[in-house]
């Protein structure tokens, strides 16, 4: 079986099917990334004999690695993001310190974000929150949301956040998957390729479900109940009475169905990447960790000059997208294209069960997962940053189908709400 070579067309497989008359099956999806080795033997054995990792009934794919893996044949990709590919690549010289001690060797400086008890106020730099005791979130696992979300539906990508400017192929991706399928995905990539291994980054390939709004939909009730008791204690947050405004301006109906949008939830498979990227409209935000373990390298907003900033602006009919990104490749920089950032300097955080990680406006960030995860989420704006707060008009309306009128009236209503909260203080 060879799925690193490019899969084998329908025709292809057929001609080979009509040399074994006597063949009576139905042919597997999955064939098309059979060698014509492994072909014949399946015809001339009527399906008895199929190679042998995928005769193992449930390990080799599941329907959204099917349906992924077709879709990259289907777009003649044949290499990984560029980020993932970095990734496998640096994991396999320094895997068991990196897993143990994760640290950038690429820049002047890599330092652990500081930790806290408790917060008062809003940090001026990224903080580490330990585990606080009987948290609200802790039950909603990768279990929980296949088991009571399974039926609602969301996108991943290969590449997260998006960007305007992406030109690859695989960059622009997006599936509409449940979440049910996502869920036995990250699973079988565990269990298939939990070490990430370069040689199987397309057989394997890597999709993030993130900016998942489970509280705009499906779990709705909860959110009522509990919006006050998810975030950590200690810190500033004007987002709901923002939303109050936000709901005003646009005449939406419920302003804490609003304010349900700006707690989202990553679910990811070992080794779904977020690129290096800001927050988009000036958001502050902090970041769950309910299973699993996710690094996370930033960067101060001082650092963008050695990070080689790319701006691009906002897009539409995009499940999450950065207006702000780095073009460094993080874990094997290029020293011709990007020779400052040898003399950046980082913090670097493991969120580990229960933790929270706070990350202010303008820092920059990239994080990996190195277990199937979940993680709760939520950007969020106070005093120093409330005038940017219309911007997320872009994203917030993504999900919608507007019509081209409401996208070419949106940037002035956007600076009139700006002006409406700027005369508010």
């Amino acid at each position: 079986m060879n799925l690193l070579a490019l899969p084998l067309e329908r025709d292809q497989i057929y001609s080979i099917k009509r040399r074994f008359p006597a063949f009576s099956g139905k042919v597997p999806e999955e064939a098309r990334f059979w060698s014509e080795e492994d072909l014949e033997a399946f015809f001339g054995s009527n399906g008895q004999k199929q190679p042998r990792e995928s005769a193992r009934p449930g390990a080799e794919t599941c329907p959204l690695l099917s349906r992924l893996r077709l879709e990259l044949a289907k777009r003649k990709i044949d290499e990984p993001t560029i980020e993932y590919a970095a990734f496998s690549r640096y994991l396999q010289s320094v895997r068991e310190d990196w897993y143990r001690n994760p640290r950038l060797t690429s820049v002047a400086e890599c330092t652990e974000v500081s930790r806290l008890r408790s917060l008062q106020g809003m940090p001026s730099e990224p903080v580490l929150l330990e585990k606080p005791r009987d948290w609200y979130a802790r039950f909603w696992n990768l279990d929980y949301f296949k088991r009571d979300c399974g039926h609602d539906y969301w996108f991943c990508r290969p590449q997260f956040p998006a960007f305007d400017g992406d030109e690859a192929a695989i960059d622009q991706v997006a599936l509409h998957v449940s979440i049910a399928e996502y869920v036995e995905f990250a699973r079988t990539l565990q269990r298939m390729d939990r070490k990430c291994d370069q040689e199987k980054s397309i057989a394997f390939p890597r999709l993030t479900m993130d900016g998942y709004a489970p509280f705009f939909g499906v779990m709705r009730k909860f959110f009522d109940e509990c919006w006050t008791k998810l975030g950590p204690e200690g810190l500033p947050d004007m987002t709901p009475r923002l939303a109050q405004v936000f709901a005003h301006a646009f005449s939406l109906q419920d302003p804490v169905e609003t304010l349900s949008r700006f707690y989202k939830v990553t679910l990811a498979a070992t080794g779904s990447i977020t690129r290096l990227h800001v927050e988009v409209a000036g958001a502050h935000s902090w970041f769950n960790q309910i299973e699993g373990r996710r690094v996370f390298f930033l960067f101060p907003p001082s650092e963008s000059r050695k990070l080689y900033e790319e701006t691009g602006g906002p897009m539409q009919e995009t499940s999450g997208f950065a207006t702000s990104i780095s073009g460094v490749d993080l874990l094997a920089p290029s020293a011709k294209r990007h020779p400052l950032f040898a003399e950046a300097k980082c913090q670097v955080a493991v969120l580990y069960l229960g933790q929270t990680l706070v990350i202010p406006s303008g820092w920059w960030w990239y994080s990996v997962s190195l277990d199937p995860s979940v993680t709760l989420w939520h950007q969020f704006w106070t005093e120093e940053n409330k005038l940017r707060f219309p911007e997320i008009a872009w994203e917030y309306f993504n999900y919608q189908k507007m019509t081209p009128e409401f996208w070419t009236a949106l940037p002035q209503k956007i600076e009139t709400l700006k002006e409406t909260m700027g005369e508010a203080e």
